[in-house]
C-alpha cells in the first residue's frame, strides 16, 4: 500500500460524499476539518513537526468548547478508511440504532472475534481470553473481548481484575444498551472486583466509559510508535519484529497522544 500524497483532499471529498457537512477551519499550524459543527478532525501528515503535547492541548481547547477533536493520522486513513468513516459517523450520531435488549449473547472463538473486529474496529483485533458477541437475527452486531483474570494481591489476596480489551459494533450501527448488556453478562460469569480498560486519546474522550459507570483513574503518556513504510502496520517499541538499525530504516517513528485509563469498581 505504502505512503501516498494528496490524502487530505480525499478525506474532505469522501466525507462530503457520505453526506457530512465539512468545512475547513482556518489555523496557522494545523489542517482542521469541522464536521456537522460537532466534530473537528485534525489531519496529521506523517512528515509533520508536531509534538504530542501540542496535539493534546489542541484537543483540550476544543473540548472546552464542547467540540470533540479527533487526531486523524495519514497512515490510519490509508489503512483503515472504512473503519474511520464508521467511527466519525458514530461520533456525529449518524448511525442507525438497534436495541441491545433484543439481542442474544453468544460465546465466540478467537477467529470469529478477529473477523468481526478486523472489519469494524479501528485498531483491529487482539488476543483475548473471553470473547462474547451480541447476535440479532443470526448476525453479530457487537463484540466484547476480555483478558484473563489478574490477581491484584497488593490490593487484597483474592482481588480479581480483568481488562476489557476490545468492544465494537457493526459499522453504521449503534447498539443501544449493547455494551452494558455484554459487560453485565461477563461480570456475572467471572465475578471480578473491577474491570479496567483504555480509551485511545487520538479517537476518544472516554464518554462511553463514563456513561457506563467507569472512573477515570489515570492518563498514560504519549508513546513512540514505529510505522512500517510499506504495509503501514504500527508497532510499539517493545513489539517490533526486529530492532537492527538496518531494518529500522524500513520504519518511520511516529507517536500517539496516550490513553485514558478507566476502571469500573464492582466491590
Amino acid at each position: 500500500m505504502g505512503i501516498r500524497f494528496g490524502w487530505k483532499n480525499v478525506v474532505l471529498t469522501t466525507l462530503q460524499d457520505v453526506g457530512i457537512d465539512v468545512r475547513p477551519v482556518e489555523h496557522e499550524k494545523y489542517d482542521l476539518l469541522l464536521c456537522n459543527d460537532k466534530v473537528v478532525l485534525n489531519l496529521i501528515a506523517l512528515d509533520n513537526n508536531y509534538s504530542p503535547v501540542e496535539l493534546i492541548e489542541l484537543q483540550s481547547a476544543y473540548q472546552l468548547k464542547n467540540i470533540t477533536l479527533l487526531q486523524l493520522w495519514e497512515d490510519v486513513w490509508l489503512a483503515r478508511q472504512e473503519q474511520l468513516l464508521g467511527r466519525i459517523k458514530s461520533v456525529l450520531g449518524l448511525n442507525k440504532r438497534l436495541h441491545g435488549r433484543k439481542g442474544e449473547i453468544i460465546v465466540i472463538n478467537q477467529k470469529e472475534a478477529d473477523d468481526f473486529l478486523n472489519r469494524n474496529h479501528i485498531q483491529e483485533s487482539a488476543r483475548a481470553k473471553y470473547k462474547f458477541a451480541l447476535q440479532m437475527d443470526g448476525q453479530i452486531v457487537a463484540v466484547a473481548c476480555f483478558s484473563n483474570i489478574r490477581l491484584m494481591k497488593r490490593i487484597a489476596p483474592d482481588y480479581k481484575s480483568v481488562e476489557l480489551i476490545r468492544f465494537a459494533t457493526l459499522i453504521g450501527y449503534t447498539v443501544t444498551g449493547g455494551f452494558t448488556k455484554l459487560l453485565k453478562h461477563f461480570i456475572k460469569m467471572v465475578a471480578p472486583n473491577d474491570v479496567m480498560s483504555y480509551a485511545d486519546r487520538d479517537w476518544s474522550l472516554g464518554n462511553a466509559y463514563a456513561q457506563s459507570g467507569f472512573k477515570l483513574v489515570n492518563v498514560t503518556p504519549p508513546a513512540q510508535i514505529w510505522l512500517h513504510k510499506t504495509d503501514l502496520q504500527r508497532y510499539f517499541s517493545h513489539r517490533l519484529p526486529v530492532a537492527a538499525p538496518e531494518v529500522l530504516s524500513e520504519y518511520l517513528s511516529i507517536f500517539n497522544t496516550g490513553n485514558l485509563k478507566y476502571i469500573l469498581y464492582l466491590a
